[in-house]
């Protein structure tokens, strides 16, 4: 009875201890980042953001000007505006990520080699946001910077949001197709 009593107390611990922390799944994100692994970075991104990037992108679901089919062809890897119609959210946000990933090559070597710090995190309300350090070196220079990743919690488990890259790159996109 006695060792019945201590593993009661033994695992929630335990498991409060294995729970999903804003810096453990920072961390898996920025790993899926740094190997390519849409599928895996979609899996740990809060299902709100794949419908924020649907509406930040919406000039390529509603525009029929003839660039625009170049456009959705580049971003989300299907031509016509039935074909980006018919794409799921969570597709959209794999193919955009794709498309974002081949943008810069020459990072790619460089966010590879990054050395991931998480400092800690703050909470407010529902939303946790992670501050870390990467370092790295491009062309034999150190270079360190400092960031933010915001996460919102699902059940008890924390997925990531969508970053300022989004918003802005759909800004120049609005422009571009006159939206």
């Amino acid at each position: 009875m006695l060792v019945l009593s201590i593993a009661a107390l033994i695992v929630p611990t335990a498991l409060v201890a294995q729970a999903d922390t804003p810096e453990s799944v920072t961390l898996e994100y920025l790993d899926a980042m740094r190997e390519r692994d849409w599928n895996r970075i979609a899996r740990l991104t809060h299902p709100d953001a794949f419908g924020e990037l649907r509406e930040l992108l919406h000039p390529l679901f509603e525009s029929r000007l003839p660039e625009a089919d170049d456009f959705r062809q580049q971003f989300l890897g299907v031509r016509t505006l039935g074909e980006a119609q018919a794409l799921t959210d969570t597709t959209v946000f794999i193919n955009f990520l794709r498309f974002m990933g081949e943008r810069v090559p020459a990072l790619e070597d460089a966010s590879r080699r990054a050395v991931i710090e998480p400092i800690g995190h703050i909470v407010q309300a529902d939303t946790a946001y992670v501050v870390y350090r990467s370092t790295t070196t491009m062309q034999g220079m150190p270079i360190s910077t400092m960031a933010v990743f915001s996460l919102r919690q699902v059940g008890e488990t924390w997925r990531g949001l969508l970053t300022g890259d989004f918003t802005a790159l759909a800004t120049a996109l609005r422009q571009a197709l006159g939206g």
